[in-house]
């Protein structure tokens, strides 16, 4: 808050008004629920998606330690409307600052609605590199690409070792399992990783 020359006496009120959280691996905030403003992710990892009417979850984005998420806190955007649906990835830790408060301090100090505007920017442009992704990428470019993007993040000490079934690829990328369970042979075929069950193997 000092960078965007926020008053001591408002900085004082807006950390008195935000408070920490934490949320377990697998914690869901589903579309519809009820906002919780703006969310800084001090440690974990969330994903968004957004569910077909057939119920399939195409992944959106991953956002990750020191990142907000805009998305959570949709009610503080007038004109603008994001129906996803948000998950932990990681057991997390975040800082809230509730939407009313952000809400005001956006309208007293510009540099704050500016970081809002230039946040959405961003990560309507990660939804927007998502979805063309899945237009016009072959489903086995998209699952190796997927499956190394789920490497890089994973804490782990094995870096090629991923535990994840066929379901789970599927429902992130928007696709059916046998699709994925097809592809997923031809990229062992090619030798470009080794499958188990429950386990695929990076090479």
């Amino acid at each position: 808050m000092e960078s965007w020359e926020v008053s001591l006496a408002d900085q004082n009120i807006y950390l008195q008004s935000a408070y920490t959280k934490s949320f377990p691996k697998n914690y869901r905030i589903l579309k519809g629920e009820q906002c919780r403003g703006l969310v800084l992710i001090l440690d974990g990892a969330l994903r968004t998606f957004i569910v077909s009417p057939n119920g399939k979850e195409i992944n959106l984005f991953v956002l990750k330690n020191s990142e907000f998420c805009i998305l959570s806190a949709t009610c503080i955007l007038k004109n603008i409307h994001f129906d996803v649906c948000l998950e932990f990835i990681q057991t997390s830790n975040v800082l809230i600052l509730p939407s009313k408060i952000f809400d005001e301090l956006s309208l007293k100090y510009p540099i704050a609605k500016q970081f809002q505007t230039e946040l959405i920017g961003e990560r309507l442009s990660r939804v927007v590199s998502s979805l063309s992704s899945l237009a016009f990428e072959s489903l086995e470019d998209r699952v190796l690409n997927f499956l190394r993007s789920v490497l890089r993040r994973e804490d782990s000490k094995d870096f090629k070792t991923l535990y994840i079934t066929h379901e789970e690829i599927a429902n992130a990328l928007g696709s059916a399992r046998e699709a994925v369970s097809r592809v997923l042979k031809e990229l062992e075929k090619q030798g470009k990783l080794k499958t188990r069950r429950g386990i695929i193997e990076l090479f």
